[in-house]
């Protein structure tokens, strides 16, 4: 289940003390209630203070309450974090002698600044939002440092809403640490969408870099799925003398940016050259007689000396691909060709 309460919905069309940094564009949803809801509901008010109205009143307020939770996926994927603007319409429709009710919401994606940027600047004085701010960061980061933070529901909130960048360590020592479930990933993964993005993938990168000996599928997913890539800092994991790190910048290697420029021509040229050092193919490579068909066919050998069909990415012998990786998920052939793809794309752009 996908969890969109980081994103904040208003009747106004401005907000107070945020600065509004994108109008994305209007947005709507539209839920239509069957015919035996409406005839029922028609049939059950009696006044407006009597019998079944206040029933069906919390009845509409439920619907109203789903077309707004809509609202907040198809600004979701929009990459907002804010609805303004918002009016929900009732309606009566009818087609082909049936009634229906339609419930439509709608306003205006945009994306805000973060909150979280810094409240003090070399400033004489703090308001009281600011402060209250302040002193909610610091009782999270003080129950965190302590190993008592409760990641419930609130919480949550609390830490999306308030981009509190700094419990970025915690919280990802928490997914590579325990075994976590599908709300605690995707509360993580709203968390780094609704922080600043540079520092997203800097508090990303600087955590794999400190942590090189876990598993760390599960922030590489994070990366993948957010697209929080930074070739420079990629090159440095690929750089390390670490071999779980190296496997983890050629993981990131083959994920998409979620914008390129021009200067990416020479990281991704570099970051080609530095699989190619990092992982050089180990296999040797030639033509054989097959018995069975008596013709000659090409097979690679493995280091452990198992000859292997050209079909075989794993060798049947030892389980080791052609660069010598053991049970590996990273398909050095794929990521490489993809880069060499995105290259000739951006060279032509840029020319």
């Amino acid at each position: 289940m996908e969890h969109f309460k980081h994103i904040k919905v208003t009747t106004t069309s401005s907000l107070q003390n945020v600065e509004i940094e994108e109008y994305i564009e209007p947005i709507s949803v539209s839920i239509v209630i069957g015919m035996n809801f409406f005839k029922d509901f028609l049939s059950g008010f009696r006044d407006i203070f009597g019998g079944k109205s206040n029933t069906y009143t919390k009845s509409l307020e439920k619907i109203n309450q789903q077309a707004i939770y809509e609202l907040k996926k198809r600004a979701h994927y929009l990459k907002a974090n804010y609805v303004i603007g918002l009016t929900i319409e009732n309606d009566e429709i009818s087609a082909q002698g049936k009634s229906m009710l339609m419930v439509t919401a709608m306003g205006t994606a945009v994306r805000v600044a973060g909150k979280s940027k810094e409240v003090i600047n070399n400033s004489t004085s703090i308001d009281l939002e600011a402060f209250e701010q302040l002193e909610l960061k610091t009782k999270l980061l003080k129950k965190a440092e302590s190993n008592n933070l409760n990641l419930n529901e609130n919480n949550w909130n609390l830490i999306i809403e308030n981009q509190i960048s700094e419990l970025s360590p915690f919280l990802l020592n928490k997914v590579i640490k325990s075994q976590n479930s599908t709300d605690f990933r995707e509360n993580l993964k709203a968390f780094f969408d609704n922080i600043d993005r540079e520092l997203a993938i800097t508090e990303i990168f600087t955590f794999i870099e400190s942590n090189e000996e876990n598993d760390l599928k599960p922030v590489v997913s994070i990366v993948k799925e957010l697209n929080l890539v930074d070739f420079d800092k990629n090159l440095s994991l690929l750089s390390s003398d670490n071999q779980n790190l190296n496997n983890v910048g050629a993981l990131i290697s083959g994920v998409h940016k979620n914008t390129y420029f021009k200067s990416d021509i020479k990281a991704i040229k570099e970051t080609i050259d530095k699989l190619e050092s990092k992982f050089p193919i180990k296999a040797e490579f030639y033509q054989t007689l097959d018995k069975l068909t008596r013709k000659d066919i090409e097979v690679w050998k493995c280091e452990c000396g198992k000859e292997n069909s050209l079909e075989r990415e794993i060798c049947r012998g030892c389980n080791k691909d052609i660069h010598g990786l053991k049970n590996s998920n990273i398909n050095l052939k794929e990521i490489k060709e993809n880069l060499k793809h995105r290259l000739e794309i951006l060279e032509k752009n840029f020319a």
